[in-house]
């Protein structure tokens, strides 16, 4: 649990209904959420537009922190990570596809980065040697929206409330990294309950037990809204 507190940032994901994206001049924000393998694009403060990702292995895992967009690359070459003398050039067989965006080195100069990918049945799952996998159009798009300097916030969360309408909803993730018990869970889960009316608490219970990612039902907020503020679901993958 203490690896949590020293990974862990305080970003409680709530959300907000969607809106039209802009241009690169646009005030934006990333929050990659390693467990729930899903990057969420945020503009002033408010999500906009959620892409699922693959994220890093277990044994290759995804760095956490606050970071910011260092490199911006069109038509990347690729370097295997296992064979570092491997490298493709750009183009049709390149599978990091044509966009990159890079967010964090490592001590041993491994740079972790957002691309796509030509193994599209690897995005919602841990699979990566660190980087962040999108669908192509996904990563053409994001790419067109972010630029140099754009803060990323790579978070692990795995136990996520949602609100819309005065309900309260609970999604758990795997703990793909091995950082959290049944019973942190449990903890982590209630610290984001106060003020909150359980009034099924064996769905909490049942959501950490399975872990499935689905949406339960728990309960209603309480006298003081849940993160004080209104919020709906955002859209997956569509914009307005």
């Amino acid at each position: 649990m203490k690896k949590i507190i020293l990974l862990l940032l305080t970003i409680l994901l709530t959300f907000s209904p969607v809106y039209a994206l802009r241009t690169l001049s646009e005030n934006y924000e990333l929050v990659l959420n390693v467990p729930a393998k899903k990057l969420l694009l945020y503009r002033d403060n408010e999500a906009v537009k959620e892409y699922p990702v693959a994220v890093g292995k277990s044994l290759t895992p995804t760095p956490l922190g606050k970071f910011k967009i260092v490199r911006r690359i069109y038509n990347p070459a690729w370097v295997n990570p296992y064979r570092q003398s491997k490298v493709v050039a750009p183009g049709q067989t390149n599978p990091i596809g044509q966009y990159w965006l890079g967010f964090a080195i490592n001590k041993k100069s491994q740079e972790f980065g957002f691309h796509a990918t030509s193994d599209l049945s690897s995005i919602g799952k841990a699979s990566t040697h660190g980087c962040i996998r999108l669908y192509p159009e996904d990563m053409k798009e994001l790419f067109n929206l972010v630029k140099i300097s754009t803060l990323v916030y790579v978070i692990y969360n795995p136990v996520e409330v949602k609100e819309f309408e005065n309900k309260l909803f609970i999604s758990v993730h795997p703990d793909i990294y091995n950082y959290m018990t049944d019973e942190e869970y449990i903890k982590f889960a209630k610290s984001q309950l106060s003020g909150a009316n359980l009034v099924q608490e064996q769905n909490l219970y049942k959501a950490i037990e399975i872990k499935d990612g689905k949406d339960y039902f728990i309960g209603w907020t309480g006298s003081k809204k849940l993160n004080e503020q209104d919020a709906g679901p955002v859209e997956k993958g569509q914009l307005n």
